[in-house]
């Protein structure tokens, strides 16, 4: 099972088919992946009309490898957890708004992944490892019920990202992603359809989650 055959699988039919065993992407591989992210990319832009950032080819690999290692580890439990070190590895780039949208093109699956490993003790290093990496990523993270760690500024400051982010937490009624700006942004997003957006939402309910 090659890693482009991965994702080719999971954008075009949204299930994924994972190898039996931990191995090395060769440089081919990786290159195929690369421009399956690229083309993913390319489509989503044309359904946004505010331009988003420009797509971060490192920061993409580096998701779509995570994803796909995440999801070995949950289906093949006889795996050390030891071997998560080197195979589950936190991104080391800056969290820019390009890093946000170009993992986020891979971690919009966390929600699935998530669910799958819910069979898993929330004490498993797996499952603890999981909620770190969800949580410094807030746009592919919302609805998941995990506090951000990230600061959110480079979304907000994208109007494309900010749309997509507060559209997900109003999809989700995401009470614990509404810090004071996010609060600001949604005011303004919502402004007197506040009730139809989100019914029952009172804003002094925002301040306890901030």
């Amino acid at each position: 099972m090659q890693f482009s055959e991965f994702l080719n699988s999971l954008f075009s039919e949204g299930r994924v088919t994972v190898a039996r065993a931990l191995a090395d992407f060769n440089a081919a591989d990786l290159e195929a992946s690369a421009r399956l992210i690229a083309e993913l990319d390319r489509t989503e832009r044309l359904e946004m009309p505010a331009e988003l950032p420009g797509l971060n080819k490192d920061a993409a690999l580096w998701a779509a490898q995570y994803l796909y290692r995440s999801i070995q580890f949950v289906l093949l439990r006889e795996l050390e957890a030891e071997l998560m070190e080197n195979y589950l590895q936190p991104y080391t780039g800056t969290l820019d708004d390009s890093a946000m949208w170009s993992v986020d093109l891979l971690f919009r699956h966390l929600g699935p992944l998530f669910k799958f490993s819910s069979g898993i003790s929330p004490d498993d290093p797996l499952v603890q490892r999981l909620k770190e990496t969800a949580a410094a990523w807030p746009l592919s993270s919302v609805g998941l019920n995990i506090q951000t760690i990230a600061d959110t500024q480079p979304i907000l400051n994208n109007a494309a990202l900010k749309t997509i982010y507060l559209d997900r937490i109003i999809a989700h009624r995401d009470l614990t992603r509404l810090g004071e700006r996010e609060q600001v942004a949604l005011t303004e997003t919502m402004g007197l359809y506040q009730e139809q957006f989100w019914p029952g939402l009172e804003f002094n309910e925002l301040t306890k989650h901030d």
